[in-house]
């Protein structure tokens, strides 16, 4: 079986990290009401819960420019079929500037995983 690892970016309840089986996950999306910082991974039916849906996270910000944080979700996703874990992580937050109003480069910041809740 192989598992998505989505490191926080402090503890949450103690744990640093969470991971899910890949093979419960149905779908990932933006978040309706705020898609620039919030990721829905639904569930597939009759995994973890009665009642869970999905499992909303929160990000500390937004992707970069030609970044995206539901792409990086899904990337992980697909990656790593043979291996075990494949972990979320490296989006850029912000990008260095390498001529003038040009952005491009090294990434400054990363967004990483503030929250989760069930949805």
């Amino acid at each position: 079986m192989s598992y998505l690892k989505i490191p926080f970016q402090a503890p949450i309840n103690g744990q640093s990290y969470m991971i899910i089986p890949k093979s419960s996950i149905a779908y990932i999306a933006p978040n309706v009401a705020t898609p620039a910082t919030i990721v829905d991974i639904f569930l597939k039916e009759g995994n973890v819960a009665g009642a869970l849906d999905a499992i909303r996270i929160t990000f500390n910000a937004a992707a970069a420019a030609g970044f995206s944080l539901v792409d990086s979700v899904q990337e992980a996703l697909v990656s790593n079929p043979g291996g075990l874990v494949s972990t979320v992580g490296g989006i850029p937050a912000t990008l260095s500037v390498t001529a003038p109003g040009v952005v491009g480069g090294q990434a400054l910041t990363f967004c990483s995983v503030t929250a989760w809740v069930l949805a």
